[in-house]
């Protein structure tokens, strides 16, 4: 387990720089419906406005983030220069794989689409967290291929122009959504790549249909930390910077303040030798790339 500074300007200067600018594409506040989190998602403007980010998308297991981004754009972003990014995780709290949830959320102008997270076969199997009632969702039919409603699914977002980032899924179901995504031309995430046991050879087939590769920090704050740590920083050179964007999945109660965690996963990087134009790369060119700004 790695331990992030106790203050922001206990970061390196190096890391602090690489923060302004950046883009989280995932990150978490409250209010939450069962996990204690960090800051609500005033707080957290205010966290990583202070740290100079020019913005971040607010995720939810459990309810389209969109509505509050937007208020929290009217709020702060002319006065802070910070933007709110709304999302929408396909989990059963918002009617799982359903058609018309997503649209409703679409027409509201949410800009990221993940797949299922706790909801999928393939987390509750690995990692056992899930609030729903409601049987695991499988994204590929028997034949092996995307289930029929994932198909509409992805209609919707290439209509609305938004981004899809792959969520909870397998690496086999992850490597199908990029492939029918990318054959929409939809922008497209592999969300936590590494952590999520996604293999080195599947990201690449990723990679190589045009997807983007998300490293998140959140694993090196556990047991462990070390030795992830050091296994997303091999990947990621094997990959390609060209390929990564360098998320958070923050905002829990028990780790950083998401600006000095965010601050201190990049630290990382610099020390095992990237460059700050390839950190900018992934933390600022990357990310905008990925939400088509």
């Amino acid at each position: 387990m790695l331990t992030a500074p106790a203050t922001f300007e206990d970061l390196s200067e190096a890391a602090r720089d690489a923060l302004r600018g950046a883009i989280d594409l995932h990150v978490h506040a409250g209010p939450d419906p069962y996990a204690e989190r960090k800051l609500d998602a005033r707080g957290l403007v205010d966290d990583y406005a202070s740290a100079g980010l020019a913005g971040f998308v607010l995720k939810s297991h459990e309810y389209p983030t969109q509505p509050l981004a937007w208020a929290l754009n009217e709020e702060f972003e002319g006065s802070r220069g910070i933007h709110v990014t709304g999302a929408l995780a396909l989990d059963h709290a918002v009617g799982g794989l359903n058609p018309d949830a997503l649209e409703v959320a679409l027409r509201l102008g949410t800009r990221v689409i993940w797949g299922p997270t706790f909801d999928t076969a393939w987390s509750r199997e690995r990692f056992g967290r899930w609030n729903s009632k409601t049987p695991a969702l499988t994204l590929l039919d028997a034949g092996g291929g995307l289930v029929n409603v994932f198909e509409v699914l992805l209609d919707l977002i290439a209509e609305h122009d938004a981004t899809l980032c792959t969520g909870h899924a397998s690496p086999d179901e992850t490597l199908a959504l990029v492939r029918a995504a990318r054959g929409r031309s939809i922008r497209t995430v592999v969300t936590h790549a590494t952590s999520f046991f996604i293999p080195l050879e599947v990201q690449q087939a990723c990679a190589d249909l045009g997807a983007l590769v998300e490293q998140c920090g959140n694993p090196i704050y556990r047991d462990g930390g070390e030795a992830i740590r050091d296994l997303m920083l091999h990947e990621v050179r094997e990959l390609g910077p060209e390929h990564v964007v360098l998320s958070t999945d923050l905002g829990q109660a028990t780790n950083p303040l998401p600006s000095i965690g965010y601050g201190y996963w990049l630290q990382q990087f610099l020390e095992g030798s990237f460059t700050a134009e390839e950190m900018r790369r992934m933390v600022q060119e990357n990310p905008r790339a990925a939400l088509g700004i």
